[in-house]
């Protein structure tokens, strides 16, 4: 018997590769089935882990700043002359959540570290970020220079610079990147569907702050050479996706098909007998195509058993079993406590489910 294991993350308490990892294990452990993990995301948090499973990727270290300008410890992840870059990792939402003063610049110098290298093409995860600054920090670190009413060039520019800038230039910019944007999302660059509306609340803005962010976007979007108002995922990682589209162009696609095609995935669930897949909590949101509905899905059309083992879940049905961490014999206290430990027994005790 063939089992396929291709996890989302279990957001803030197990990565997706710990997930499959664990997972397999104890199937092999227990059973003579041939087992195989592919670890999974749909373009946040574990994407570039992801993408190095998938891939037999290398980690490239590089320092970078964080949302607020601290210097920390960032990575790529290279195959070929391709590196996967996750927004998240120099960009990634704080404890602290202040976002008129964050940038995403730090996502920028990461861009720039791979085109030094000789990674032109890049794979960018938009997922998970704690700024909303239409990617004019990104711009600034990859050359683009943004001139404030004095015409002084803007160092480091933050979110609430948006409304003060007075002029644009490309010609120093990094040349020849070539992008691939992995978002889940479609929201546009401004508006009440945009970033600053959709996405900044839960970045610690106010109303007033998201109105000004609001503005602040559509400000920036005017000196754009390249209109991105109406573009679908624009507004995805506070705008850094169509503020780096604005110069570069690129491919916005969804990081689920994106993985797909690295790792061939319908050709792999075609083959095998069992597919199993979860997330940290199985909701109403996994409904509207998060990572385990798209696989339940491709189950049913190859006509495969899918088994769902997700933290949590929340009065949805999904795939033909479903088992979570957090039940009646298991509290959540004890999972985020124990997630390997309880992950490990739920599967071993849960064998004949899975396996039948």
């Amino acid at each position: 018997m063939k089992i396929l294991i291709v996890p989302d993350s279990y957001k803030g308490t197990l990565s997706s590769v710990e997930v499959a990892e664990t997972i397999k294990f104890v199937l092999e452990k227990a059973s003579n089935c041939n087992v195989k993990a592919i670890p999974f995301a749909d373009g946040g948090e574990g994407f570039c882990n992801a993408v190095k499973s998938i891939c037999k990727g290398e980690i490239l270290y590089a320092k970078c700043h964080d949302i607020y300008g601290k210097e920390i410890d960032g990575y790529i992840v290279t195959f070929g002359n391709t590196a996967a870059i996750e927004c998240a990792v120099a960009s990634g939402l704080q404890k602290r959540k202040n976002v008129m003063q964050s940038s995403s610049y730090g996502t920028g110098e990461l861009i720039r570290f791979a085109a030094e290298n000789g990674y032109k093409n890049i794979i960018l995860g938009l997922g998970g970020t704690g700024c909303c600054d239409g990617g004019i920090g990104a711009l600034s670190a990859l050359g683009v220079r943004f001139y404030d009413e004095n015409q002084n060039v803007m160092k480091m520019p933050k979110s609430n610079d948006m409304n003060f800038v007075f002029g644009m230039s490309t010609k120093g910019k990094v040349k020849d990147i070539s992008f691939t944007f992995a978002s889940d999302v479609e929201n546009e660059f401004f508006g009440k569907n945009g970033a600053a509306f959709v996405f900044a609340p839960q970045k610690g803005a106010r109303k007033t702050d998201v109105e000004e962010l609001d503005q602040g976007l559509q400000r920036l979007n005017a000196f754009f050479k390249t209109d991105v108002s109406k573009l679908k995922g624009a507004g995805a990682a506070g705008g850094i996706c169509g503020g780096l589209y604005s110069v570069y162009g690129g491919e916005i696609k969804s990081g689920f098909d994106i993985l797909s095609e690295l790792c061939d995935l319908e050709s792999e669930i075609k083959n095998a007998d069992i597919v199993i897949t979860g997330e940290g909590k199985t909701d109403e949101q996994t409904l509207m195509g998060k990572l385990p509905y798209k696989i339940s899905e491709l189950c049913k059309k190859h006509g495969k058993k899918c088994v769902i083992i997700s933290g949590s879940a929340d009065n949805v049905k999904i795939g033909d079993e479903m088992i979570t961490l957090v039940d009646d014999k298991t509290t959540l206290k004890e999972v985020l406590e124990h997630p390997i430990e309880v992950l490990s027994e739920k599967v071993q005790n849960n064998l004949e489910i899975i396996l039948k």
